[in-house]
């Protein structure tokens, strides 16, 4: 699933800001782009994002900014000290002009430690990635209403499917039957004859679909279940949509009816376009 966050925090003289951006993908990838000064961050930033994502190719950038204008000066007693004793030794003077004498005051950054700033670092990170799986979980109900809508679809295909079985194959037995006499027409075979019979009834059986559509029925089901599931269930749904295709594809290929075969082609379509939307869930 596709998502993006961002987020930026400032501590002190030091600013950090982070995205997290997310795009579709069979496994998880984690691609991490930081400062060269944290690099040694990159396995826990990517620990951050395996924590909340398990699909998909995951981007965090993370950016910092120090802002040297805001160092102050820094005045040294200890030396300011000896410079007025030595003064009043002298008989006394301004002691304004103490001030400018080497190492009175000087000029310090106030710069954050490491630990300080490998906190801000994944602070920011863990709220960048934070606002990403909002977005992740926003598509993902899009998608679920999505699938649910060609679930239905498909069930009310199979149910025609299902309806439309048992005149199908009584049709098709009567004009088997009626093939066989013509064949048989004229020829000293006789139409009670065990091979013929069993050939017969082999080539029958193969246009029964109940067993197909019960195990159908079963795999639409366990759909239904994966997609009402709160834990991930993007590998299940690659597995179960597979098995679905596989039994409307043998009921297409055994099916002779031609309205039983149209609502074939339309469960085709509602397989093909649920394989299309789990590919993008997690």
């Amino acid at each position: 699933m596709t998502g993006y966050g961002r987020a930026s925090r400032r501590r002190g003289a030091l600013s950090a800001e982070a995205e997290a951006r997310s795009v579709n993908g069979r496994f998880l990838a984690v691609r991490c782009r930081v400062p060269s000064e944290l690099v040694r961050l990159e396995a826990r930033l990517e620990a951050l994002v395996r924590r909340s994502v398990e699909r998909g190719t995951v981007d965090v950038f993370v950016k910092l900014r120090a802002d040297r204008a805001a160092s102050l000066p820094r005045v040294n007693h200890k030396v300011l000290a000896v410079y007025r004793k030595a003064l009043a030794e002298a008989g006394g003077g301004d002691a304004g002009h103490l001030l400018s004498l080497p190492g009175v005051i000087s000029q310090e950054d106030s710069q954050p430690s490491e630990r300080e700033l490998e906190t801000l670092v994944l602070e920011v990170a863990e709220e960048a990635i934070a606002q990403m799986r909002v977005t992740r979980l926003a598509e993902g109900a899009r998608l679920l209403r999505s699938l649910q809508r060609e679930l239905s679809a498909l069930r009310r295909h199979g149910s025609v499917v299902r309806r439309l079985a048992p005149d199908a194959l009584k049709t098709f037995h009567a004009n088997l039957r009626k093939r066989v006499d013509a064949l048989l027409a004229g020829t000293a075979l006789p139409a009670d004859d065990p091979s013929l019979l069993r050939e017969v009834a082999l080539l029958a059986s193969r246009t029964d679909i109940t067993e197909e559509l019960d195990r159908l029925e079963s795999h639409l089901d366990a759909l239904a279940k994966a997609l009402g599931a709160s834990e991930p269930v993007g590998r299940s749904l690659d597995f179960v949509l597979q098995e679905i295709g596989r039994e409307v594809n043998t009921v297409g290929s055994k099916c002779s009816d031609a309205r039983a075969s149209a609502r074939v082609v339309g469960m085709k379509t509602c397989v093909e376009r649920l394989r299309e939307q789990a590919a993008n869930i997690e």
